[in-house]
């Protein structure tokens, strides 16, 4: 009789088998959940980081032109990283012969802003 009880009692069971697959699912799901919200995050910095580095460019622009750039707002749409952006630019006196240069960039399809840049710069 005790070698009967051993031989039934040496593997697994099917249930014990079932639970042990639905256990790794859901921590496969899991993982592969995470990895796919890190894709999505890496994406969106992707962005912000192109459309600094636009704001950057065209704030460095304005400011190393001898004279000074005009007042008022301008638009543009730029090609970079394989997307199409939109790059405002405003332009308006800040007082003690300074200029305010403000840069914004958006995506061109939807207008919401990744980037800004605020600079000075001398009116004369």
């Amino acid at each position: 009789m005790a070698r009967r009880r051993r031989s039934l009692q040496r593997g697994m069971t099917l249930v014990e088998t079932l639970v042990a697959l639905v256990i790794l699912a859901g921590v496969a799901i899991s993982a592969y959940a995470m990895i796919a919200q890190a894709a999505r995050f890496a994406a969106a910095e992707q962005e912000r980081l192109v459309a600094g580095i636009l704001a950057d460019n065209e704030a460095v622009k304005l400011m190393i032109r001898q004279a000074p750039p005009d007042k008022g707002e301008e638009e543009a749409d730029v090609d970079a990283a394989n997307r199409r952006w939109r790059v405002k630019r405003a332009v308006d006196d800040f007082g003690e012969g300074l200029l305010r240069i403000t840069v914004s960039v958006s995506r061109a399809s939807d207008g919401q802003v990744l980037a800004r840049v605020e600079t000075l710069r001398a009116a004369s």
